[in-house]
C-alpha cells in the first residue's frame, strides 16, 4: 500500500521512500538508486514525434487532410458518435499515402493542446526504431515527463524492484511500466479531463511481423478493462499479419480509417502541388527565367493523375523540381517524360527504393511479376478478373489473393458487384506510377517487365488455352475459361500485334 502526504517531498511505497524532488528511491537499508535514470538508458530518442533525430519530419500541408484530421481528433475527444466507444483506432493505407504525415500532424496538435501524449515512430533498419525492444520504455518515459510526478516515481520503483525489467516480455513491460503506474496514479487523480493518447506510427516497419501482431494484441489487452483513460492510434500499411490481427478484434473497441477516395486525396494533392509549384515560381533562384503561366494546367492534371492519391509521388516530384542547382522547367519536363534525364539523374529515387524494398519481401516474385505484367499490359478496355487470371495461369482459386498479400500496400484485390453471379474480384494497382517503374529497366533492374518477352509468353499461353478449351467445355463446363474463348482470342491478337 502506498501513501502520499501532501506538502511532503517524500512518497512512502512498499517498504521504502521516494523523494519527489530528486526522484530517487531509498530502500529499507538506506541505499539510494535512481530508477528513473535507469529507465532513460532504454529510450529510443528518435522515436518521439518531436525528436531532433527526425528533423523536419513529413506532416500534412496546410489545408489538406482536413476531414481525416477532424475525424481522428473527434475520436480522441469523444465527439464522434460512431467511434466514441472505440479505444483503439487503426489508420491504414497504401505505401506513400501520407500516413506518417497525418500521425505527425495529430501528434503536434495534441502536444499543442497539452494532451498527455506519448508516441513511437517506427523506422525500418533503424537500430533503435526498427524493433520493438525499446517501445514500452520509450512510451513510459514520455508519459513520465508529462503526467503528475507519482507516475515517474512508480516507474522508478519498477526498475528498483526489477533492474532488468526492460529485458522482460512486452506483456510484462506493458504491465509494469504503463498499466500499473497508471492505475496507481488514478487512485489519486481520478478526474482526468483529457484522455492519455499513445501514437504508434509505421507499425509495419517493425522488423518482426509476429511482433507487429503482438503489439496490437497487447494494446487491446492493456485497455480491455476500460479502467484507464488511454486511447491508442496505430498507423500502418494494411500488411497481412497486421490486418489479420485487427480482424479478430471486437468491432466496438476498434475504429478504422482507410486512406482511400472517401477523404478526397486527389483534391489535397492538387492543392499541395499548386502551393509548392507556386513557391518554386516565386522563390527559386532562377525564378526570373520561369515563364508566366508555368506550369500549365494540363501538366498539373497529369501529376495529380499519376499520384493515384498517394502523396509520396507528389512530394517526390516537388523535391526533384525544386532543386536550386537545376532549372525547374527542365526538371518538370523530365518528370512528365517530355525530356530524358541526364546521365546519373534519378528523379524517382525515393519511389524506386520503396518499390524495391516491398518487392524484395515477396515470396514468389517471378510469378507475381507475371501476374502484374498481365494486369499492366492488358488490352484496352479489358477487365482483369481474378478468376480469369487464375485460370489463365493454371492457378487454384484463391492463389491470386495469397500471392498478392505481400503487396497489399501497392496492389488491391477488390470485389465488385456483378449482374451474373453477384460479385467479381479484380486486381488493381494502387500506384499508377508502379507501371512506369516496372517497365523501365534502368529503374527496376531485376524486377523489369520486358514488354516483348511478356507479350510473347502471354500469346503462347493464349494458344495453349485455345487448344485446351474444347476438352474443358465437355469435361469442366464450370471452368473459368469455359465460355471465355472470345476474350482469349482478343488477347491473343493483341499480344501477337504488340510482340
Amino acid at each position: 500500500m502506498s501513501q502520499y502526504f501532501p506538502g511532503s517531498s517524500n512518497f512512502t511505497i512498499e517498504g521504502g521512500t521516494f523523494n519527489t524532488m530528486t526522484y530517487s528511491y531509498r530502500n529499507a537499508k538506506g541505499s539510494t538508486t535512481g530508477g528513473f535514470e535507469r529507465l532513460q538508458e532504454y529510450v529510443a530518442h528518435g522515436a518521439f514525434h518531436d525528436s531532433g533525430e527526425r528533423f523536419d519530419p513529413p506532416k500534412c500541408h496546410d489545408n489538406t487532410r482536413v476531414a481525416i484530421i477532424k475525424k481522428i481528433m473527434d475520436w480522441i475527444s469523444g465527439l464522434d458518435e460512431d467511434t466514441r466507444e472505440a479505444l483503439i483506432m487503426w489508420l491504414y493505407g497504401a505505401a506513400g499515402a501520407g500516413k506518417s504525415a497525418i500521425a505527425q500532424t495529430i501528434a503536434e496538435i495534441l502536444d499543442g493542446q497539452h494532451f498527455f501524449l506519448a508516441s513511437f515512430f517506427f523506422g525500418r533498419n533503424d537500430p533503435q526504431r526498427g524493433t520493438a525492444k525499446l517501445l514500452v520504455t520509450t512510451l513510459a518515459y514520455q508519459l513520465a515527463v508529462k503526467l503528475p510526478p507519482m507516475f515517474r516515481e512508480r516507474l522508478g520503483l519498477a526498475f528498483e524492484k526489477d533492474p532488468l525489467i526492460n529485458t522482460r516480455s512486452l506483456e510484462a513491460q506493458f504491465k509494469a511500466l504503463i498499466r500499473e503506474p497508471l492505475l496507481e496514479l488514478l487512485q489519486f487523480f481520478s478526474s482526468t479531463k483529457k484522455h492519455i493518447v499513445v501514437i504508434i506510427d509505421g507499425l509495419d516497419e517493425c522488423e518482426d511481423t509476429k511482433v507487429q501482431a503482438r503489439i496490437i494484441d497487447l494494446s487491446f489487452n492493456l485497455l480491455r478493462g476500460r479502467d484507464i483513460p488511454l486511447k491508442i492510434l496505430i498507423v500502418s500499411r494494411p500488411e497481412m499479419d497486421i490486418s489479420a490481427s485487427f480482424d479478430t478484434k471486437p468491432f466496438y473497441t476498434l475504429a478504422r480509417i482507410a486512406l482511400d477516395d472517401d477523404y478526397q486525396s486527389e483534391e489535397d494533392i492538387r492543392h499541395f502541388l499548386e502551393d509548392k509549384l507556386n513557391e518554386i515560381n516565386t522563390q527559386h533562384r532562377l525564378r526570373s527565367y520561369i515563364p508566366i503561366g508555368w506550369p500549365a494546367d494540363d501538366s498539373l492534371d497529369t501529376l495529380v493523375q499519376k499520384s493515384s492519391g498517394q502523396f509520396i509521388y507528389a512530394s517526390t516530384v516537388v523535391k526533384y523540381v525544386a532543386s536550386p542547382r537545376h532549372r525547374p522547367m527542365h526538371r518538370l519536363d523530365v518528370v512528365l517524360g517530355i525530356q530524358l534525364p541526364k546521365a546519373g539523374d534519378s528523379p524517382f529515387a525515393e519511389l524506386d527504393a520503396l518499390y524495391r524494398q516491398i518487392l524484395m519481401g515477396v515470396e514468389d516474385v517471378d510469378l507475381v511479376l507475371q501476374i502484374i505484367g498481365f494486369v499492366v499490359l492488358h488490352p484496352p478496355n479489358f477487365f482483369n478478373s481474378v478468376a480469369f487470371i487464375e485460370a489463365f495461369f493454371s492457378l487454384a482459386p484463391g492463389d491470386v489473393q495469397l500471392l498478392m498479400q505481400d503487396l497489399s500496400s501497392l496492389i488491391s484485390v477488390e470485389n465488385h458487384p456483378c449482374y451474373s453471379d453477384g460479385s467479381m474480384s479484380t486486381v488493381r494497382l494502387l500506384h499508377a506510377f508502379l507501371k512506369d517503374y516496372l517497365l523501365d529497366q534502368s529503374r527496376s533492374k531485376d524486377f523489369f517487365l520486358d514488354r516483348v518477352k511478356m507479350h510473347t509468353q502471354y500469346a503462347e499461353l493464349c494458344l495453349a488455352h485455345m487448344t485446351e478449351l474444347p476438352a474443358l467445355q465437355s469435361n469442366s463446363p464450370r471452368h473459368p475459361l469455359t465460355g471465355m474463348l472470345p476474350y482469349v482470342f482478343i488477347r491473343l491478337n493483341f499480344y501477337i500485334l504488340i510482340a
